[in-house]
């Protein structure tokens, strides 16, 4: 195969001798050898980025197939809260508690086939459905969402529903099963480039809500969760996610659970 020509030319007749031919010859053995080794080389790139992209497009398939998951579940537990005031033929309640479904419905049905939303879209999401969680349970805790002056809310990008969750399990497993009136507080931070979710609850904490899950004649198992933390794991292919959940204590014992994404 031919890769390259080498033509050298003089002023005097028979000027060049095997000697210079020998050099010329080395010259572009070394060349070839070298446009052979890039050729390779841009070979490997090529099929190095062809399998990243197909890697990204299976991906993106586990991602819509998870969020897929997770929307049914999300609507589940809120046509469940609806059919309590259906039940009890509260109608004010209920046309309240419908008003903001079909709030909540419109901002998932706009995020449904989206990888990311603004971190507003998803606050204001999470803030209908814990309206809704607070109206169910007679407003049986308070709660605040806060979030942080240096956060530009409109420009900051996050998977829709990601941690919708952790603040269900909140609700459900910790303060639903409280005495007293309880509250729960998600705040968001960024440092450095990295955006820091905490969601707090003064509940009973995780053992005492494992113990009633576990003498619960009817024990529900949140599917919410484990899809998210699936949906985290992905993330880490392209990103560095960390996740912890602390259990808070006091004098007295447990005092809540503290999550940190």
């Amino acid at each position: 195969r031919v890769l390259g020509v080498i033509d050298c030319e003089h002023s005097k007749k028979a000027f060049f001798t095997q000697k210079h031919l020998s050099i010329l010859t080395t010259i572009a053995s070394l060349c070839a050898g070298k446009m052979v080794k890039a050729t390779a080389e841009a070979e490997k790139r090529k099929a190095e980025k062809i399998l990243m992209d197909t890697r990204q497009k299976m991906a993106d398939v586990e991602m819509q197939a998870l969020r897929a998951q997770m929307n049914p579940h999300f609507i589940f537990n809120c046509l469940n809260s609806i059919n309590r005031y259906i039940v009890k033929c509260d109608q004010a309640t209920a046309s309240l508690y419908l008003t903001r479904f079909a709030k909540l419905i419109r901002l998932i049905l706009d995020n449904s086939n989206s990888k990311a939303v603004t971190l507003s879209n998803e606050m204001e999401a999470l803030r209908l459905y814990i309206e809704m969680e607070s109206i169910r349970f007679e407003k049986q805790f308070t709660y605040s969402i806060e979030v942080d002056e240096s956060v530009l809310a409109d420009n900051v990008f996050v998977p829709p529903l990601i941690i919708q969750p952790y603040v269900e399990n909140a609700i459900l497993h910790g303060l639903y099963n409280k005495k007293e009136k309880g509250t729960l507080s998600i705040s968001v931070n960024e440092n450095d480039g990295i955006l820091t979710f905490v969601i707090t609850d003064d509940g009973i904490g995780r053992e005492a809500a494992r113990q009633l899950r576990k003498y619960n004649a009817q024990p529900h198992q949140s599917m919410g969760i484990s899809i998210t933390e699936e949906r985290l794991s992905l993330i880490n292919k392209d990103q560095k996610t960390t996740f912890d959940i602390e259990d808070l204590k006091n004098a007295n014992g447990p005092c809540g659970t503290k999550v940190t994404i």
